[in-house]
């Protein structure tokens, strides 16, 4: 799980969201002092952030106007013009903006109200109350007008509009919005290629007429892609370890657990000698706010024989949280059997059945649970010859494609237990995106699971 190298794809997270709700004139006032050394240019027009109020014109209005669309629309205000007149329609938003941001409603643009902009605007958030909807607007990113054919590789303002109108046009609590920039990159290309899905178009990441002509749309109105999640299966979860601690960033589990999250496996350590350093914190704290919760394991094979030793690592520091499988809310332990996390995804280099099963029975032994173990078939099928050896052990699969109703189950087994269908979910509470999950079951079958 790590990093969770598993077959990264193209479908993006789904997990319930609830409002963010916006800073306090003073951290406003705080976000302002910092970030009036270091204004940013969101939208792609200027950095340059002057006072404005009705009867201002310019670039700053452009960049102003655009940088309030993307602010607002998560909170399901229709998009105004960017038309460079800050006229009163402006000055109404910004307002509306300035409540939601928690300052003075005055209707100017001032240092404090651009420094939240310009994070509201890069950042998902939304406003304690809702907009309503209004008239579609033709400009609403300000960059051009023009629509020409765009693929990987194109730079320029064109591409500008397409990657805002991109920001726009995909629910950004999902889909991390896109650096606007003018250059068509990977990143651009994979975002095009989820909007097409969303709008039943062949997904072959080129902005071309019906893409234009669908982008247009969905970014001028209150409409949003939304990806798909897993039918059928109504209990999410979550896994997480350091990097979802970006900065040093503590996990707001109260608000993860708020927005619909109902399990959670929490990294504990990795081979022979790393403890996640957050697993201390966020393991009681996880099953504090009421989720089920796991600790895993990243197995990594890169010496021979050291399956006990790694587990003897996982036991000694699961129990010193207070985890001991048998509480109220303790799932099993998971073994995250997968290809080595360096970049490489070649198979562990010592990497054994008989290894992966020292570690299942000594912590079986240890804390009177079966493990769940994380993996994958094609990993089983390539690095471990296919094996059946697995076959009683629940199972936590990895599999992000979006064309696929359920994962494949490795050789011997005939169901799953949680299917981890993405890599790039974005969870209240959590600055840095998670993997998401499914559970295969009802609550009653979880809470089973979790000693409830």
């Amino acid at each position: 799980m790590g990093q969770r190298t598993l077959l990264r794809g193209l479908t993006l997270a789904v997990a319930a969201v609830l409002p963010l709700y916006g800073p306090t004139a003073v951290q406003a006032a705080q976000a302002a002092e910092s970030a009036a050394a270091a204004a940013v240019a969101v939208c792609g027009h200027t950095s340059a952030q002057p006072t404005l109020q009705q009867g201002s014109t310019g670039d700053p209005a452009v960049e102003a106007q655009c940088e309030l669309n993307l602010a607002t629309k998560p909170s399901q205000y229709t998009p105004i013009a960017a038309d460079g007149s800050f006229g009163p329609a402006t000055e109404t938003r910004v307002e509306e903006f300035q409540r939601c941001a928690g300052l003075d409603a005055d209707g100017v643009l001032g240092p404090q109200t651009w420094a939240a902009l310009n994070t509201w605007a890069a950042q998902p958030h939304t406003c304690a109350t809702q907009g309503t909807p209004g008239t579609v607007q033709a400009a609403v990113c300000g960059h051009t007008d023009t629509r020409p054919s765009l693929r990987k590789g194109a730079k320029g303002t064109e591409v500008e509009e397409a990657q805002c109108r991109l920001n726009l046009a995909m629910e950004p609590f999902h889909y991390p919005p896109l650096t606007i920039d003018g250059d068509f990159g990977g990143g651009t290309e994979s975002r095009v290629i989820e909007f097409q899905h969303c709008a039943n178009l062949g997904a072959d990441g080129v902005v071309g007429p019906n893409t234009w002509a669908k982008l247009v749309d969905w970014s001028s109105r209150q409409a949003y892609c939304t990806p798909p999640r897993p039918a059928g299966h109504p209990v999410d979860g979550l896994d997480t370890a350091k990097y979802q601690h970006p900065g040093g960033a503590p996990i707001d589990w109260k608000a993860v657990r708020a927005s619909g999250a109902e399990f959670a496996t929490v990294k504990a350590t990795r081979g022979l000698n790393v403890t996640d350093e957050y697993l201390a914190t966020d393991l009681p704290a996880a099953r504090a706010a009421g989720l089920a919760v796991a600790p895993y394991h990243f197995y990594t094979g890169t010496a021979a024989g050291t399956g006990a030793a790694q587990a003897d690592r996982f036991i000694a520091a699961v129990q010193a949280t207070g985890y001991t499988g048998q509480r109220a809310g303790d799932l099993p332990p998971v073994f995250d059997l997968e290809r080595m996390d360096d970049g490489t995804g070649r198979c562990p280099t010592y990497g054994t059945v008989a290894d992966a099963r020292a570690w299942l029975d000594k912590v079986e032994a240890a804390f009177g649970r079966t493990p769940i173990i994380y993996t994958q078939k094609s990993f089983l099928d390539d690095c471990l010859g296919s094996t059946t050896a697995f076959a009683r052990y629940p199972l936590q699969l990895a599999d992000y494609r979006q064309s696929i109703t359920q994962p494949p189950v490795p050789n011997g087994s005939t169901t799953w237990a949680m299917w981890q269908y993405t890599d790039a979910a974005l969870f209240p509470g959590i600055k840095a995106p998670a993997t998401a999950d499914v559970f295969n079951g009802t609550q009653a079958d979880l809470d089973r699971l979790a000693n409830r």
